[in-house]
């Protein structure tokens, strides 16, 4: 579409912190004190501090993530660019149903502070539509014209709710904290799980990163900023309500902080109260609409829905239409008109999309090592891996019935998902992908075996890549799991290797032996010496058998040295072609290698990829001129395997794998590299 330029960046950081303030000061503080009140008493004090403790895991992650990828969407678009599309789009899915959830309950909020104080007997329904029709306008006209409004709300609300926090604390009883726990410790798990919406604010940030200015430097800091303000007000309000009067009274209203202020400071209090609830209501309303909107825009953008859903509008560069639909969800779903059950659902889209997120930011470190960060977890892995456990660990303690309405709002999303042809295309991959997965844990049950190799230079480094090779071949034949040391003379050398491969890397001459003693051997299974000198790699191979490693493998070429390993029960390799692969064999399958003659430079199983412009490229296997006592046991294609025949055509990039004596496999392996004729 033409008039799809892409976002005005005019957000910065007070701004950023204003949408993640005006997310987070909603119903954990106006609305669900009562309900905790009413399900554990004071202990939910600490309900909430743990809970924001917890959270702050998953803050870390959204900064790293948010700094790296600063694009419309929020969480969805992380997980988007590492899991598989249907899963991605789940979790695209799961924040919707809590940013969406999450707005119709604000919506209630506000509804019922009008109905209640100033227009008895009104319609909830009607003051919903007027509400969300009059912000969905604003929200048109795009984040920052909205954000004008919301920081002069959020910024009242504060400074009630800090008011009514410090004057209050001066109230407090404390023999209406005691006991701390009249429910016993049972209820405090799943009233977690219920507060959590209180704690999401932070990550909408995330959803709004195409219009945030500086977003590597904003959004980090916009974050912990938001999060670091919500847990100091939580904390204070709920000690404040839970030590000023009985929790028993504080279960009975639906307005909790509008009852403490008008209990504390009389008139004047309660008027604040109704003005910081109302403030605080329409604040978190306007930013999860914009929130809910541009995570339906990313999923259009995506094409996982029609492209209608990502169309911006032509002046205000504002996902107009994904606006419209989610007010119009909104309306409906606000006639739920249950404060705690809306919470609830809300929760179970949050806990399982942002559970979802931690791990894709593992798996994005993984695939995108290079990737710039400008913030990066201190704690990582066990940051996001905590993230996500704090997350996923709470659903299942939520409202039953929410679960139920959550899983059917799942299933409604399958639906739409299937009816774009593309997403149907993609379905199909999901066996393959299952597999994969299935052949990824069996590799958990295999045991770790230590390899020691001394040399970083490129045979060294041919080597560990084969080892460290994760594809279906190797996942079904591999019989350990390989952690790799190496040993480098080159400071520049080693430097490379520790960015590349992320294992140990021991700086020094491979030949001496207390370097080799700092290596630990006696935890080494095998070490390889894999230097440019055969001279080397004896001396190498000699100290390392004398320091007790067990198996022991040496790269050699001249016939003498070869005769002095073998004396010494160090197996040689020496087949110039396929070294690497040699060394592999012999680790992954030793079984098969017994029945040659390894320790003479004979290979049972030598695998490779076939170039293009290969003479063998497009021919039938019984038409190519193969060696005798040589035969091609597999041919892996586009990570499936693809049985060998007579009829089977080889194509470029086929990883092909031979079996047979060394002599026969070389002249194989020149014939379908292309270095000799047929």
């Amino acid at each position: 579409m033409a008039e799809q330029t892409g976002f005005k960046r005019n957000v910065g950081l007070f701004m950023a912190v204003m949408i993640g303030i005006g997310a987070m000061m909603g119903p954990g503080v106006f609305a669900l004190p009562s309900e905790v009140a009413g399900s554990i008493g004071p202990l939910g004090i600490v309900a909430y501090l743990v809970m924001g403790l917890l959270t702050l895991f998953t803050a870390l992650t959204y900064s790293e993530l948010g700094a790296a990828i600063p694009i419309a969407g929020g969480g969805y678009s992380f997980a988007n660019r590492i899991l598989p599309s249907p899963i991605a789009f789940l979790t695209g899915w799961f924040f919707w149903i809590g940013n969406t959830l999450a707005c119709a309950l604000y919506a209630v909020i506000f509804a019922l502070t009008i109905q209640t104080y100033f227009w008895p007997g009104a319609s909830v329904f009607l003051i919903v539509l007027g509400t969300t029709v009059v912000f969905t306008a604003t929200n048109v006209r795009g984040q920052a014209e909205a954000l004008q409004v919301i920081t002069v709300m959020n910024v009242v609300e504060l400074l009630i709710l800090i008011g009514v926090g410090v004057l209050g604390a001066f109230q407090v009883e404390p023999a209406n904290l005691d006991p701390i726990a009249p429910m016993g410790l049972g209820p405090l798990i799943p009233t977690m799980g219920l507060i959590y919406i209180s704690y999401v604010g932070f990550d909408l940030i995330t959803v709004a990163a195409e219009e945030i200015i500086e977003p590597a430097k904003t959004i980090p800091r916009a974050i912990l900023i938001t999060l670091g303000v919500g847990i100091a007000i939580y904390v204070l309000i709920l000690w404040v309500m839970m030590g000023a009067v009985s929790y028993k009274e504080l279960a009975q209203t639906s307005t909790p902080f509008i009852f403490i202020a008008d209990y504390l400071f009389g008139g004047w209090g309660r008027w604040a109260g109704i003005i910081a609830t109302i403030m605080a209501s329409l604040s978190a309303f306007s930013v999860t609409l914009g929130a809910s909107s541009r995570v339906l825009f990313a999923l259009g953008r995506d094409g996982h829905f029609p492209e209608l859903f990502s169309r911006l509008h032509p002046t205000y560069q504002t996902p107009h239409i994904s606006l419209f639909i989610c007010g119009a969800l909104v309306v409906l779903l606000s006639g739920l008109g249950v404060v705690r059950f809306l919470a609830s659902v809300s929760s179970f889209g949050y806990l399982v999309a942002i559970g979802i997120v931690n791990i894709a930011a593992i798996g994005l470190r993984r695939r995108m090592p290079n990737l710039r960060r400008p913030f990066k977890v201190a704690l990582y892995p066990l940051a996001p891996v905590l993230g996500a456990i704090s997350c996923w660990f709470f659903v299942p303690t939520l409202e039953p019935r929410s679960l139920l309405l959550g899983g059917g709002l799942t299933l409604v999303g399958c639906v739409l998902y299937l009816l774009q042809p593309e997403n149907r295309e993609e379905l199909r991959a999901i066996p393959t992908l299952l597999h994969s997965v299935k052949l990824r844990i069996q590799a958990y049950w295999r045991p770790h075996m230590n390899v020691l190799i001394v040399g970083g230079g490129p045979q060294g480094a041919n080597i560990a890549d084969r080892l460290l090779k994760q594809d279906e071949f190797r996942m079904v034949f591999r019989s350990s799991e390989y952690q790799i040391t190496f040993v480098e003379q080159n400071a520049e050398r080693c430097e490379e290797l520790g960015n590349r491969y992320n294992v140990p890397v021991f700086c020094g001459d491979g030949t001496k032996q207390d370097l080799l003693e700092q290596v630990e051997p006696q935890k080494m299974d095998v070490a390889i010496a894999a230097t440019n000198s055969d001279e080397r790699n004896t001396i190498v191979a000699l100290q390392a058998k004398r320091l007790g490693i067990e198996r022991v493998i040496a790269i050699a070429q001249d016939p003498d040295y070869v005769s002095l390993l073998e004396d010494s029960g160090i197996a040689s390799i020496s087949a110039p072609y396929a070294t690497a692969a040699m060394v592999e064999n012999y680790l992954d399958r030793p079984q098969v290698a017994d029945l040659f003659e390894i320790e003479s430079g004979v290979a049972s199983l030598i695998d490779m990829v076939v170039p293009e412009g290969s003479p063998v490229v497009g021919r039938r296997i019984q038409d190519i001129d193969i060696p005798d006592q040589c035969v091609v046991a597999a041919v892996l294609r586009e990570g499936q395997f693809v049985v060998p025949r007579g009829e089977t055509k080889i194509r470029a990039g086929d990883e092909v794998v031979f079996v047979g004596p060394q002599d026969d496999i070389q002249t194989a392996h020149g014939l379908f590299e292309g270095k000799q004729e047929e």
